[in-house]
C-alpha cells in the first residue's frame, strides 16, 4: 500500500457509499479493506467521517462488522497530539 493512503481510502469509500443500498455486502467489504490496510493512526478525519456515514447508510443487518471495527478505533489525534 502506498504512503499516501488518503486518496485511495477516499476513492474506495466513495465507491462503497454508492454500493451501500444496492450491494451492501460489497460496500462493507470495501470499508473493512480500508480499515485492514490503513493504520488507524493514519486514518484522516475525512476518512473516519466517510466510514461512519457509510455505516449509517447501510441497510439493517449489514453494518454490524463495520460498526464493531469503528468502535475499536483509537481516538483521532491532531499533529500536536491532541484528541480531535
Amino acid at each position: 500500500m502506498p504512503e499516501r493512503y488518503g486518496g485511495w481510502a477516499a476513492a474506495t469509500l466513495v465507491l462503497a457509499q454508492s454500493e451501500a443500498l444496492g450491494q451492501p455486502q460489497y460496500a462493507v467489504q470495501r470499508a473493512l479493506h480500508v480499515l485492514d490496510h490503513v493504520p488507524a493512526a493514519r486514518l484522516r478525519s475525512t476518512t473516519r467521517t466517510r466510514l461512519h456515514k457509510l455505516a449509517t447508510a447501510l441497510p439493517a443487518g449489514h453494518a454490524a462488522d463495520l460498526t464493531e471495527r469503528l468502535g475499536t478505533l483509537p481516538v483521532a489525534i491532531d499533529h500536536h497530539g491532541h484528541a480531535l
